[in-house]
């Protein structure tokens, strides 16, 4: 997952595919309700939007590519989410029409970055990634 999301190869950070089998049932038991409790007040912090997974999983998609210097075109998004090409579009459309999202018409930048997060969804974002993390069990 890390690897899709950053671009992370297995080289990188002596990072691995196979689960890390350090942490106790309970923990990840208590980190799963502590995923699906975000996941629930998610709706608070971004609540121009219904969020269904594959409009959230695009909207972190941009987010996160935007920040790490990767393509935000809508190829680029369909190749990462590994989603067809026209449900990436109707949920981008999606996006823009909530100004979640803005297409880029900077004439240098647009090519690799056709989408970019509004300051809003970045300030929604920050927020919720925040709450996510203050209140993340202690592991």
């Amino acid at each position: 997952m890390r690897e899709r999301i950053l671009g992370i190869t297995d080289e990188d950070e002596n990072f691995s595919k196979e689960p890390d089998q350090q942490h106790s049932d309970l923990t990840s038991i208590y980190f799963a309700a502590h995923i699906a409790e975000q996941n629930q007040i998610r709706s608070e912090y971004f609540k121009s939007l219904e969020l269904g997974d594959p409009i959230w999983d695009i909207l972190l998609d941009i987010y996160v590519s935007e920040n790490a210097d990767r393509p935000t075109t809508l190829e680029a998004i369909a190749d990462r989410q590994d989603r067809p090409q026209a449900l990436c579009t109707r949920c981008i459309n999606y996006l823009l029409e909530r100004e979640a999202i803005f297409e880029n018409r900077n004439q240098y930048t647009a090519s690799k970055f056709r989408f970019l997060a509004s300051d809003k969804t970045k300030q929604e974002m920050s927020a919720w990634l925040n709450n996510c993390l203050t209140n993340a069990p202690q592991i």
